[in-house]
């Protein structure tokens, strides 16, 4: 398969707003220490990118889990009986 580009596009009048009301449900709070002192890791139009980006990573993770637990579910001995 080819690589897949993933590009969204907010409209310049619309793009504080969104940003605004994102960190509101998933806030900036990450910081990082600079010369002694924790200052923001990111910008609030970084951290939307960010999270968006470790969303769709924990997505993917989250499917390889379920396809080897159904994996081993499929291969468990339960037809397995006695007399």
């Amino acid at each position: 398969m080819a690589d897949i580009k993933l590009t969204y596009t907010i409209p310049e009048g619309k793009a504080s707003t969104y940003v605004n009301d994102y960190i509101y449900v998933h806030k900036n709070t990450e910081t990082e220490e600079v010369e002694g002192e924790q200052v923001p890791k990111y910008t609030d139009g970084q951290w939307v990118k960010e999270h968006v980006l470790r969303y769709i990573k924990s997505q993917i993770v989250r499917g390889k889990n379920m396809k080897a637990r159904d994996l081993l579910i499929a291969n468990n001995a339960d037809d397995v009986t006695t007399n």
